[in-house]
């Protein structure tokens, strides 16, 4: 059974990959990050373009567990990334990126948990 909050949330997916798509691929080229950082990003983003296409091009199904996995990859890797700023920091290595990237990476880390919640929610096992 589908819910009616999937289809505005599979939207609000794929404009999230799409951002996630246009910041990684800026930051990939502006600070050289190594191909394989950058690759389990598309990864991720790929997850989510997943679940939010299946779920707006299948209607008569429901995509939210697929939508709730690309959050769920996505989180995860957002986690490590802030935190491992955050340790390197604590050890007192000097980061070659502005300070403005922690801010932000502690900004979506936040903002994908709850999202990643909402999309378990939706994602439930339901009876028909």
């Amino acid at each position: 059974m589908r819910s009616r909050f999937e289809t505005p949330f599979a939207i609000v997916t794929m404009l999230a990959a799409l951002l996630h798509f246009a910041g990684e691929t800026y930051y990939h080229v502006a600070f050289g990050q190594p191909l394989s950082a950058y690759i389990v990003d598309l990864i991720a983003i790929g997850l989510m373009l997943l679940g939010a296409g299946s779920s707006l091009l299948r209607r008569e199904i429901s995509s939210a567990g697929w939508i709730a996995a690309g959050w769920a990859f996505t989180l995860c890797l957002n986690y490590r990334t802030y935190f491992s700023r955050v340790y390197q920091t604590e050890a007192g290595t000097t980061l070659e990126e502005p300070a403005m990237v922690m801010t932000i990476l502690g900004a979506t880390l936040v903002t994908n948990a709850a999202i990643f919640i909402f999309a378990l929610w939706l994602a439930r096992p339901r009876r028909s």
